[in-house]
């Protein structure tokens, strides 16, 4: 899941404005408050009989906003201290005049001094990968709350939609592509090194087929992450990346799609369901009574509509 960074400058302008976090979560509520329907609550019976013409059923704001939150990993901080005491308002009061500027880090006394280079022996040497995010909380059946749509495990982390999964993998810095073997089938992966003496990477089934000519896998250098992308046989929710792993509450993902995320033919005949819907709260002729066409779309297979529509 790439990051969008298309309002990033008028975002950092809001948040060095607002001078904390708290400041821009309060003006962007504040925001939905005075000009959306995003605190506006009807009866659930309402939107049962579709007459809610506004609105969300009870919950289903927050539910919707937890969704949000929880398709990007929490990010740990790692070895930067905290120098001074200071609480998160006052860290983030910094945002928008020092964004993109880096904090200092104390060395350690291990760390090699300025300008000098380390070399490494072997992929496995040196520099260990960088850590995996935290692991998610679990239900009472001890699934994981979905995060990206994906899981954590201890190897790694992995998204997905109803189109692909992509799986994230930390290796150390020193390991390069040639040093590789990857192997992507139908239903199963093989990732490990060519030097058999280095334990493999990653070995194992995936809960449902995918398209190995379609699928690939690329070496992140900066981030020192391998990734898996995999193209899925069939549009569904995976509970887990790889068979025997944690898995993940399907019931907890956001299934949301917009209408331009369907094929060309689905996205038509939503948007005719939902004109001849409008049309029939209206009391008005839907299409098929402005065309003239008698209405037999009980044979054609559409799926339904994207919630929140």
């Amino acid at each position: 899941m790439s990051p969008t960074n298309k309002y990033d400058q008028l975002l950092m302008e809001m948040a060095g404005g607002c001078g904390s976090l708290e400041g821009v979560l309060d003006d962007f509520f504040s925001f939905l408050h005075r000009k959306t329907d995003f605190f506006v609550e009807a009866d659930a019976e309402l939107f049962a009989k579709k007459q809610a013409r506004m609105g969300f059923p009870p919950g289903q704001a927050e539910k919707l906003l937890l969704s949000s939150f929880r398709k990007f990993p929490k990010k740990r901080l790692g070895g930067v201290a905290n120098a001074g005491g200071g609480g998160g308002a006052n860290a983030a009061a910094n945002v928008g005049a020092n964004a993109g500027v880096p904090l200092p880090v104390k060395a350690k006394d291990s760390d090699p001094p300025p300008n000098t280079t380390t070399t490494t022996a072997n992929p496995t040497s040196a520099s260990n990968p960088p850590e995996l995010p935290p692991l998610p909380p679990l239900n009472d059946k001890g699934e994981q709350i979905p995060v990206g749509n994906g899981g954590v495990t201890d190897q790694y982390y992995w998204t997905q939609s109803l189109y692909e999964t992509t799986v994230y993998i930390s290796i150390p810095p020193s390991t390069s592509s040639r040093d590789l073997d990857c192997a992507i089938k139908a239903n199963s992966v093989s990732l490990k090194y060519k030097d058999s003496s280095i334990p493999p990477i990653l070995i194992g089934d995936f809960p449902k087929t995918v398209k190995p000519g379609e699928s690939l896998w690329s070496l992140d250098k900066e981030s020192s992450t391998l990734v898996l992308t995999l193209d899925k046989v069939q549009r569904t929710w995976w509970d887990c990346a790889i068979v025997g792993d944690t898995k993940i509450d399907t019931s907890k993902v956001d299934s949301t799609m917009k209408v331009d995320e369907y094929d060309a033919a689905t996205q038509g005949a939503i948007r005719k369901i939902m004109f001849d819907q409008k049309q029939q709260r209206l009391g008005l002729p839907t299409s098929d009574d402005i065309l003239g066409v008698s209405s037999g779309m009980s044979n054609l297979n559409i799926p339904p509509p994207p919630s929140g529509m």
